[in-house]
């Protein structure tokens, strides 16, 4: 898992005419980010900055060709388990359906 902490970047993000961002791939994965997390934003006079609020700390993760739950030490409830899943079926659909 990479760290966060132990990364800095610089990037260019287009917004729509709606006003709306997307996080792009590589971001989401270093911040451990999944759909539905929230962002604080914090509204500076030179500009935004967006923090995790709730950064997901485990997750469904690829291991040797099997799926595990990468909970750093940390067991699981059913239901954060079940959420997991689905959103790793989300991701997979969405990644699926080509959009």
């Amino acid at each position: 898992m990479v760290n966060a902490i132990n990364f800095t970047m610089s990037l260019t993000i287009p917004m729509d005419k709606v006003g709306r961002v997307v996080l792009p791939k590589e971001v989401r994965l270093r911040l451990n980010l999944s759909g539905g997390d929230l962002l604080d934003a914090d509204i500076r006079p030179d500009g935004v900055f967006l923090r995790p609020k709730q950064a997901s700390t485990a997750h469904l993760a690829r291991l040797d060709g099997r799926t595990v739950w990468d909970a750093r030490g940390a067991s699981a409830s059913a239901e954060a388990v079940a959420a997991a899943v689905e959103r790793g079926r989300s991701e997979r659909d969405f990644r699926a359906s080509g959009l």
